[in-house]
C-alpha cells in the first residue's frame, strides 16, 4: 500500500503532538518523570503489588499534619467529675491546700521544695503537716495528671473543692541533700517521692507542723509559716492532692467522666445527642472544672465520647491490609504476618470489642493487644475504684481471649518482638501489627481466620493459611 506525502507529513505531526500531550511538555528523549503524587493519591487504598512498607509510609504522609477529631466545646455537670490527662498542666496559685500523702501509713507527711529562696538565701525546704495553705502567691504552672471535682467536701476540708494530682516528669532529677538527723524520716521519705517542675513566686506556705531549711551553711528550723520568693521544683508523694476552688488543664490528650447528670455538646459537626455522653475524649483541651461541673474553654478536638446507653458517638473508618500468601513454620517455631492498619476518617477514635480466631489452626494463631492509653486506664480505674456505676465502665479497655498472646514481649528477648493491636485506636492513627503463627500443633496444612470485633467499627477479617512442618 502506498501512502502520499501529505498523509505522512500529517500522521507525525499528529504523533508528535500525542507524544508532547501525554508527557506533558517533555524533553527530547521522551522519559519525562511522573507527575508528584498528591496528597489524595497518598489517601488510596493499597495498589496492586505495592509492598506493606511503601502503604504504611504513603499513609503516614496522607495524615501528616493533618487535624483529627471533631471541632467542639462542652459543658458537663455531675457529683463526682474525673480528668485524667497525659501532658497536663494547670496553673496553681493561692488560694489552695497542699493535701501530702504518706508514702507509708507510718511515714510523715511531707512537701520538699528544691532551689528555694526564703529571704536572700537559696536551699531546701522541707514541711511536714497533713494539710499547708498557699495562703498568697502561686506555685505558677504545674504539670497535672488528673482532677477531680465532686460536690461533696474531701476530708479536712469545709467545703467542695477541685482536687488535682500532679505527674513526675523529671527524669534524672532527684535531689541530693542530707537532712538533719531529727528528720530520718522524711530523709527516708524523699528517696520515694515524685517530683514536679515548678516556678514558685512570692509564695506564702501556713499551716505545717514543723519545717526546715536547708543550705550549705547550716539549718533553720521553721514552724507555722514561711515566705518562698521562689522555688523550681516540688517532691512529694504521688497520691498526694493539690486542693483548689477552680482550676483549669490543659492538655495535648484527656479523657473526662464520671457520674454525669447533663452533658451538651456545641459543633456544627454533630446532630442533636438523643443520649447523654457519660465520658468523652479529646485533644488540645482546655478543661475548668468546678465543683459539680466540667466546661470546655473555646472549643478542643472531640475523638470519641461514650455515651449512657453504651454507645458510641463518632464511628471511625479502621482499613486494614495483609498479604494473603501461604506461610511455613516449623514446629517450636513461629512466623509473624504483618498487618497495616489505619483510622482513616481522622474523626473518631475505634474501640476494639472482642477478639476471636475461628478454624482448624486456630491454636496456633493469636495476636497480641496493646493496652488502652495509660490515661484511659486511670480514668476507668479511678471512677471504678469510687464505687460510681459509669455506662462507660461497661467498656472493657483489655477484652480477654483464650487466643490473645499475653506475654508475647517475653519472646522478643530472643527473636523479632510481634507488634500488638491496640484496644483503643486513636482517629488518624497508622500502624501494623502481627498475627503470630505458632508451630505447637502437628504437622500439616490449616487454616484460621482472625476477627477484630470493633465495638463501634465493623468486623475487619484476616484469613490466614498455613503449614506446620518437622
Amino acid at each position: 500500500m502506498r501512502f502520499s506525502s501529505k498523509f505522512l507529513s500529517a500522521a507525525f505531526a499528529a504523533v508528535f503532538l500525542a507524544v508532547q500531550a501525554g508527557c506533558g511538555g517533555g524533553g527530547s528523549d521522551g522519559d519525562a518523570p511522573p507527575p508528584p503524587e498528591t496528597p489524595q493519591d497518598n489517601n488510596e487504598s493499597r495498589r496492586q503489588g505495592e509492598s506493606l512498607d511503601s502503604l504504611e509510609s504513603r499513609w503516614r504522609q496522607a495524615v501528616r499534619d493533618k487535624p483529627t477529631g471533631v471541632t467542639t466545646s462542652v459543658s458537663i455537670t455531675g457529683p463526682s467529675l474525673y480528668l485524667t490527662a497525659t501532658g497536663g498542666q494547670a496553673q496553681v496559685s493561692a488560694p489552695g491546700t497542699l493535701v501530702p500523702a504518706p508514702l507509708l501509713p507510718k511515714n510523715p507527711r511531707c512537701i520538699y521544695f528544691a532551689d528555694a529562696q526564703v529571704g536572700t538565701e537559696v536551699g531546701f525546704l522541707v514541711l511536714e503537716g497533713a494539710r499547708i495553705e498557699i495562703s498568697s502567691g502561686t506555685l505558677g504552672t504545674v504539670d497535672v495528671a488528673s482532677a477531680k471535682a465532686s460536690t461533696q467536701a474531701p476530708s479536712g476540708s469545709t467545703s467542695p473543692v477541685v482536687e488535682l494530682t500532679t505527674e513526675d516528669r523529671m527524669t534524672g532529677l532527684d535531689p541530693s541533700i542530707t537532712l538533719p538527723s531529727d528528720w530520718s524520716d522524711a530523709q527516708a521519705s524523699l528517696s520515694y517521692s515524685d517530683g514536679v517542675l515548678i516556678h514558685a513566686s512570692n509564695v506564702t506556705l501556713t499551716g505545717f507542723t514543723r519545717g526546715v531549711f536547708v543550705t550549705s551553711t547550716g539549718s533553720t528550723p521553721l514552724t507555722g509559716s514561711v515566705s518562698l520568693a521562689s522555688a523550681t521544683k516540688m517532691y512529694w508523694d504521688s497520691d498526694s492532692r493539690i486542693q483548689v476552688a477552680s482550676s483549669t488543664v490543659h492538655s495535648p490528650s484527656f479523657a473526662l467522666g464520671g457520674e454525669v447528670q447533663t452533658g451538651a455538646f456545641t459543633s456544627t459537626d454533630l446532630q442533636a445527642l438523643s443520649a447523654q455522653p457519660s465520658m468523652i475524649t479529646g485533644r488540645q483541651g482546655e478543661m475548668t472544672l468546678r465543683p459539680g461541673s466540667a466546661n470546655s474553654e473555646g472549643s478542643f478536638q472531640l475523638t470519641q465520647a461514650v455515651m449512657q446507653d453504651e454507645s458510641m458517638l463518632i464511628q471511625p473508618e479502621l482499613e486494614l491490609a495483609f498479604d494473603t500468601k501461604d506461610v511455613t513454620v516449623k514446629q517450636s517455631q513461629r512466623t509473624l504476618i504483618p498487618v497495616v492498619y489505619r483510622e482513616k476518617g481522622l474523626k473518631g477514635d475505634a474501640v476494639l470489642s472482642a477478639l476471636q480466631v475461628t478454624g482448624s489452626g486456630k491454636e496456633a494463631v493469636s495476636v497480641a493487644l496493646d493496652d488502652a492509653p495509660t490515661y484511659l486506664g486511670q480514668l476507668w480505674a479511678t471512677v471504678e475504684d469510687s464505687g460510681i456505676i459509669a455506662p462507660f465502665l461497661a467498656i472493657g479497655l483489655a477484652p480477654l481471649s483464650p487466643f490473645i498472646a499475653i506475654g508475647e514481649a517475653i519472646v522478643c528477648l530472643f527473636s523479632t518482638c510481634p507488634e500488638a493491636y491496640p484496644v483503643w485506636v486513636k482517629a488518624g492513627t497508622v500502624s501494623r501489627f502481627h498475627v503470630i503463627v505458632q508451630g505447637k500443633v502437628p504437622p500439616g496444612t490449616y487454616e484460621a481466620t482472625v476477627t477484630l470485633v470493633g465495638r463501634n467499627y465493623v468486623p475487619q477479617t484476616i484469613p490466614v493459611r498455613f503449614t506446620v512442618t518437622e
